[in-house]
């Protein structure tokens, strides 16, 4: 509530937190170093390790004190049922949760009591096709778009902004060359280079999504909520 222009992700598994912090700058570091450290001695938490990785503050924090905070967000979402899908976000004084239920009757209960605790919005709510858990797989971002080089990325979000793969296309390969003042066979180049990494790094969740089970007739809704 602080420090609300900044955005921070928390995983937990009730011994060790890790916390990335996005730090763009060394000022917005200094201005939050003084309340994480704050934090963390409320806590009782000692540092592990931690690591600067691409602007981001990395902390690997030993002794979970989640439990001491009563009520809290997580106890709720457990006890009705819920599966909390990592990580946590904490971003313009509010806090995200990403939840699985299994029964729509759970929703109405989880959330009468969150709202006893503040302000509740449903950001986004959809059913998980077929109950399978492995739909809802968190897919690494990095495993996903590392091969890539900065001008394929920037290609690929390029045409993604442009709505070269909106039907029907509102701008063409050679449209968007012409305003990036880049040749056309060169930004299609990266723009299909792009794609085959995507497509590749992806095959294994595609393969996955093709083996979910048939004909289970019970669906699983999904909310995010905050």
């Amino acid at each position: 509530m602080k420090n609300p222009d900044v955005r921070m992700l928390e995983w937990c598994n009730f011994k060790i937190h890790v916390l990335e912090v996005e730090c763009p700058d060394i000022e917005t570091f200094t201005r939050i170093e003084p309340d994480l450290s704050e934090l963390l001695r409320w806590q009782g938490g000692k540092v592990m390790k931690k690591n600067f990785l691409e602007g981001n503050l990395q902390l690997i924090v030993s002794n979970c004190r989640c439990s001491m905070v009563r009520p809290n967000i997580t106890d709720v979402v457990q006890d009705n049922s819920f599966l909390l899908m990592p990580p946590e976000m904490y971003f313009g004084g509010w806090e995200e949760y990403s939840v699985i239920g299994f029964r729509e009757n759970d929703y109405k209960r989880m959330f009468e009591q969150l709202d006893k605790l503040g302000p509740v919005e449903i950001l986004n709510k959809k059913v998980i096709p077929e109950r399978s858990i492995h739909d809802a797989f968190v897919i690494s971002l990095s495993s996903v778009f590392s091969e890539l080089t900065n001008k394929q990325v920037t290609s690929l979000l390029t045409a993604l902004e442009s709505g070269y793969y909106q039907i029907p296309k509102k701008m063409t390969a050679e449209q968007i060359a012409d305003r990036a003042k880049t040749p056309r066979t060169t930004f299609e180049e990266h723009l299909r280079k792009a794609e085959s990494k995507v497509f590749r790094a992806i095959t294994p969740y595609v393969r996955m999504y093709a083996s979910r089970p048939q004909n289970l007739t019970e669906e699983a809704p999904r909310i995010q909520a905050r």
